[in-house]
């Protein structure tokens, strides 16, 4: 296996799901489902044993999701939490009879630098998205149920890490715009293959991409099977009113003209009393996204909770879960 995996992060709805879809028909690239339990490993290793780890880790959900099943002896010769993780991936790759992994989680733009020093020789791809794209995407999500505000907020945090660490690691990361990604995948995913040291030719065609989400992604994932066209891109000028676009561009407004995307409202400022109703809706949405987890993804959510619980991060957690 290769030791220069890459991880595929960005502000979630910027066409991380997009680019794994894409990348995953190498004939060598494995990359599974979204995986937030590795930064919780990452975040405790030092603080509880090894083979303490190993235990708690082979019981995580998501694998279940990945399609593998992995226990203890997989690990046992594994000698940090890194490794671990590394073998996990790779007994990914082993069951798609392929040979190089990557890992694509949208939030794990918050913790490049953590990723960064755990895996030196890694990769980061960083997705980058008109805020007022990704903010309409996360409002009309059936798993996201966020508002203008606070996706608004989402998207500048997301957007900021990602940069700062390029700035400070600019060999180690490549840009990709979402816009550019649809206008011209092939040339994009050329200058990824460069950028990964892969050979692009070797892309597979694909099936039927989002079989392979169960029906907790039934709605939001709906358009990989799509054929992706510019007309996505505008598609937030149907969506969002006034007063979330208002809201959107005032505070996002300096951070994504410096990216090239351009105001659509001259003028304008949010209406007084909107940062109330804006924390009203998202508890609202949050008690929604806790109602499909428990409908669909029960056992993740409990081990989720039991998990941060465990490790000391339940506050940390409530807290980001806004975000």
């Amino acid at each position: 296996m290769t030791d220069t995996p890459f991880f595929i992060v960005g502000c979630g709805r910027s066409g991380t799901t997009l680019l794994r879809t894409l990348l995953n028909r190498h004939e060598k690239i494995a990359i599974p489902l979204e995986s937030l339990f590795i930064i919780d490993y990452l975040r405790v290793q030092g603080r509880f044993d090894l083979e303490y780890l190993m235990s708690l880790v082979v019981r995580e959900p998501e694998l279940e999701e990945w399609g593998i099943s992995v226990s203890v002896e997989d690990l046992a010769d594994c000698v940090s939490v890194p490794q671990m993780i590394s073998r996990l991936h790779e007994i990914y790759a082993f069951s798609k009879s392929k040979s190089r992994w990557g890992q694509k989680t949208p939030r794990f733009v918050r913790h490049l630098d953590l990723l960064g020093e755990n895996f030196p020789n890694s990769k980061m791809i960083h997705l980058v998205r008109d805020p007022r794209a990704v903010v309409s995407s996360l409002i009309q999500s059936n798993i996201h149920r966020s508002n203008a505000y606070h996706g608004s907020l989402r998207w500048k945090m997301d957007v900021r890490a990602g940069l700062s660490y390029e700035s400070e690691h600019g060999d180690r990361v490549m840009r990709v715009s979402y816009e550019d990604l649809v206008k011209n995948q092939e040339n994009f995913i050329g200058g990824i293959a460069e950028f990964l040291k892969f050979d692009p030719f070797a892309l597979m065609a694909g099936g039927k991409i989002s079989q392979e989400y169960s029906a907790f992604y039934e709605k939001i994932h709906e358009n990989l099977d799509r054929s992706l066209t510019p007309a996505f891109i505008d598609k937030w000028k149907q969506h969002l009113s006034g007063e979330e676009l208002a809201i959107i561009e005032g505070i996002c407004g300096e951070l994504m003209e410096s990216l090239g995307y351009e105001r659509f409202l001259a003028t304008g400022s949010p209406p007084s009393g909107f940062k109330q109703r804006a924390r009203i809706q998202r508890a609202i949405g949050i008690a929604r996204q806790a109602g499909r987890y428990m409908k669909f993804r029960r056992s993740y959510l409990s081990h989720l909770i039991w998990r941060k619980w465990k490790f000391g991060l339940l506050k940390d957690f409530l807290w980001t879960v806004n975000y």
